[in-house]
């Protein structure tokens, strides 16, 4: 094995770009030696950072101790933190936050890791953008391609009349007050913010928040990485580049969407499988944003059959 795939916290140092990139890895703990058997995850590059999707996607590493079934496959799982997360240096002016930069780090990260292409590249929301992003600058790079509610950098489909709904629903209240109240003069602040807003994100807040801030812990959200890349994407010389080089992608993709994600609207998913030519789209029924905490065993069954090629009869709509 690897001494890159040595379970723990790794770092590389990119001398030409003057950054040094953090990545850690999970293995499971019968795991045959294969480098097929690898899942690289891209996390958000706004500063949410990969605890959530750590303790949220355990069944990819540990599938015997949530599914109790011996007959799924654990992988090895590698998440990448985007410059300026974590223990990733920042650049060193914040105009080299875009997707096109960000979305270049992963091909670091490839030469790092001594493969001729991602087996498995997986990103969720933002991280979903950058790894679609590398997926089309380096298409013969990329394997498989999963995609959890990504989002797409130039194109919008926030479902707003949805969205003006829930301004009088009990349940969604304390998050519109945390929209019209955002602050973003510390981390501190941010934090506060974006934790009010978390219900939006889900179909049953409830029920599915709590879960969400326990994955999430005590971390600290970057208002840096939270306002240079938005900046940067905003002022991308082509801002309909990614949307515009779908036809690119060359990787077997699964998009999978929750249907009442009013963040990113299914609008994006459609997109994104009309115009890759070896897509498909799976949607759930009542589930937001974080399909794998409100509809967890059907992502996760969904992601394995995908990556273990099984899935010649997944329906393109789920109920």
């Amino acid at each position: 094995m690897s001494k890159f795939f040595y379970s723990g916290t790794h770092t590389f140092s990119v001398p030409a770009k003057e950054l040094v990139f953090e990545y850690v890895v999970h293995r499971p703990s019968t795991e045959k030696e294969d480098s097929h058997n690898l899942i690289v995850i891209q996390c958000p590059g706004w500063g949410l950072g990969s605890q959530y999707l750590q303790n949220g996607l355990q069944e990819l590493w540990r599938p015997e101790e949530h599914t109790g079934s011996p007959n799924i496959s654990g992988y090895t799982v590698v998440f990448f933190h985007s410059r300026g997360t974590d223990g990733s240096s920042r650049p060193l002016g914040s105009q080299m936050s875009s997707m096109p930069d960000l979305a270049s780090d992963l091909e670091d990260l490839r030469q790092h890791l001594n493969l001729e292409r991602y087996p498995v590249l997986l990103g969720h929301s933002n991280g979903g953008a950058i790894a679609l992003g590398y997926a089309e600058m380096y298409p013969s790079r990329v394997s498989k391609l999963v995609l959890l509610d990504h989002q797409l950098v130039g194109f919008q489909d926030k479902k707003l009349l949805q969205l003006e709904a829930t301004r009088i629903d009990p349940r969604y209240q304390d998050a519109w007050d945390s929209i019209l109240d955002r602050k973003t003069g510390s981390d501190e602040e941010f934090t506060e913010s974006v934790r009010g807003m978390w219900p939006l994100y889900f179909f049953d807040p409830q029920q599915y928040v709590p879960e969400l801030l326990r994955d999430i812990g005590d971390r600290k959200l970057s208002v840096w990485c939270y306002q240079a890349q938005g900046r940067c994407d905003r002022e991308l010389l082509n801002p309909m580049q990614m949307v515009d080089r779908l036809g690119d992608v060359q990787a077997e993709t699964l998009v999978i969407f929750g249907r009442e994600d009013m963040i990113c609207g299914t609008g994006i998913a459609e997109r994104t499988v009309k115009n890759i030519r070896n897509a498909r789209l799976i949607t759930y029924r009542e589930c937001g944003h974080f399909p794998w905490i409100e509809k967890r065993e059907k992502t996760i069954l969904d992601i394995h059959k995908f990556i273990q090629k099984e899935d010649q009869d997944i329906s393109r709509n789920i109920n």
